[in-house]
């Protein structure tokens, strides 16, 4: 029997229309020149030249793109073509150019291909399903280069993931849009700067709150005086920011306003890790628990002062809510309490028609009678009776602050006393031997001393010199220092700003008071911030 040659074979029909598929992507790392986008169009258009059933079609190319997910532009682009029939061949240089996700890999090649008649090609990997090998074999090999492929994903992602927190823990910032109110150091992406168009607004949103604005008022004030939201302003800024909206996507919400006043981001703390990849596979992420943020303190200028933002924190911990009619905060939200119970006093209106009368009551009495006693207080004692003990210790404040004063004058004079005395004696010793130096050249002149024992005096009467030039310049500079008063006290710092106060504001009773606890008799106890600072100066107050 006579086999013919290829060569004597008749003309092939082409029964495949190839689609030339192509990805790239960072992970792939050194490996970038031999898995360029140019190599593997040449190895692919090699073999589809050397393949007398396939007719080269299209290509597809996703440049940039991880092989985790398959949720890439071409490779969806040519799935299309692939159910409306435009294709019935898939050529790829190997199988990790065709995903790295073992279990949608196999889904591909193993279920979809085949129920639409599709064949398969992994050039080097010589895997072809239009040459089985038997199911077995086929399935072997599939599963095993998927699983190699996987792998490498997941070693990999799991080194970006370290490299990436080392860099998060270093206090680097490492996002790509920066924090509203910061931007990018132009010299270093890593580093933020203020940008001060933004941080304008970030600080009106936390002087609205502690002036008694509640969350919605800031909202509202904020949509009203046209102040787009951080979105719309990073991408009015040029950048390509995309994120979900309801509505108007250049308005302010609640959430938003919620988040900015609770951002450590502000007070030049570096916060991140707040989300978490689910795994490499997806692109879908999890809020993580604050515990496992890493946060780096002090990496950039603050924007808001500490004191303001832990007032701010200790108000929204508290509950406190605006008038849904005007947006501002009561007066004493917050601040009251039963001694009873612990709880908070909410404020009631009794309107008579010859008079309001506005109170607060126990809220646990409000919704149980047994569960609490009676614990009221009128809103115009309670108003005086805070007013005239802020009155009284903004008294104590700046009686302590001339004590502070007057001992600080009393100390720096006595400590100038003493350097005064050192400084004398210094410079006594410096004119003296200053002129045993200017002596020294004449004795040797005179040969009342040689050469060796002149130039081993001179050295000696330099050195002195410089010694003691040192010193008297020394104690100058720590005489100057102390001219100038450094002694300060959070207490007196807070309260005497407040002189001749003759009126209560919300931002003043955020700022100097802790809490007040109403009794069933109506007495009260009054917490004032401070209290450490306060215990400090107790003693110059007695004496």
């Amino acid at each position: 029997m006579r086999y013919r040659t290829y060569a004597e074979q008749p003309a092939m029909i082409k029964t495949y229309r190839a689609a030339l598929y192509i990805r790239l992507s960072r992970e792939d790392g050194d490996k970038a020149e031999s898995d360029s986008v140019t190599n593997q169009k040449r190895i692919l258009e090699n073999f589809v030249s050397s393949q007398p059933d396939i007719e080269l079609g299209e290509y597809y190319v996703d440049d940039g793109w991880s092989g985790a997910s398959f949720e890439r532009p071409d490779f969806m682009r040519m799935m299309s073509d692939v159910y409306a029939g435009k294709v019935n061949c898939v050529i790829v240089k190997d199988s990790s150019r065709f995903g790295r996700n073992v279990s949608e890999s196999g889904r591909y090649i193993g279920e979809i291909f085949p129920k639409l008649q599709v064949r398969y090609i992994a050039v080097n990997d010589l895997i072809d399903s239009g040459k089985s090998q038997g199911a077995a074999v086929d399935f072997l090999n599939n599963t095993m280069r998927g699983m190699i492929n996987e792998y490498y994903v997941a070693a990999n992602s799991e080194s970006i993931r370290s490299t990436l927190n080392m860099e998060r823990r270093r206090g680097d910032f490492i996002g790509s849009f920066a924090k509203y109110g910061y931007k990018k150091d132009p010299a270093d992406h890593h580093k933020l700067v203020i940008d001060e168009e933004a941080a304008e607004n970030v600080r009106l949103i936390f002087k609205l709150y502690l002036s008694g604005v509640g969350i919605r008022g800031i909202v509202r004030r904020l949509n009203e005086n046209g102040i787009v939201n951080p979105s719309t302003y990073k991408r009015q800024q040029g950048m390509n920011f995309k994120a979900r909206s309801v509505g108007d996507s250049s308005l302010w919400s609640d959430k938003t306003v919620r988040r900015t006043l609770q951002d450590e981001m502000y007070i030049g703390n570096m916060v991140q890790g707040k989300n978490r990849k689910i795994n490499y596979k997806t692109k879908s992420v999890h809020g993580c628990s604050p515990d496992e943020w890493i946060i780096v303190e002090g990496t950039h200028e603050p924007i808001i002062g500490k004191e303001d933002f832990e007032r701010v924190q200790k108000m929204m911990q508290s509950g406190v809510k605006g008038s849904a009619k005007s947006g501002s905060v009561d007066l004493f939200a917050g601040l009251l309490k039963c001694a009873g119970c612990g709880h908070a006093l909410i404020k009631k209106v009794n309107n008579n028609p010859d008079k309001t009368y506005v109170y607060y009551r126990c809220s646990t009495r409000c919704k149980c009678k047994s569960a609490c006693t009676a614990h009221t207080i009128r809103y115009e004692r309670l108003y005086h009776c805070v007013l005239y003990c802020i009155q009284r210790m903004v008294d104590i404040a700046v009686d302590a602050d001339e004590v502070m004063r007057q001992m600080q004058q009393k100390q720096t004079a006595d400590v100038n006393g003493s350097l005064q005395k050192q400084l004398e004696k210094q410079e006594k010793e410096l004119d003296r031997v200053m002129h045993l130096l200017a002596d020294l050249y004449p004795d040797f002149k005179d040969s009342t001393i040689n050469a060796d024992q002149y130039r081993m005096n001179k050295e000696k009467y330099e050195q002195a010199q410089a010694q003691l030039q040192a010193s008297i310049d020394h104690l100058k500079a720590t005489i100057n220092d102390t001219d100038s008063p450094d002694q300060t006290n959070t207490f007196v710092e807070h309260f005497k700003r407040h002189g001749n106060i003759d009126a209560l504001t919300r931002p003043l009773l955020t700022e100097l008071v802790d809490q007040i606890v109403v009794h069933e008799d109506g007495t009260l106890d009054i917490t004032f911030n401070f209290c450490d600072a306060f215990k400090d100066i107790e003693g110059l107050i007695s004496s």
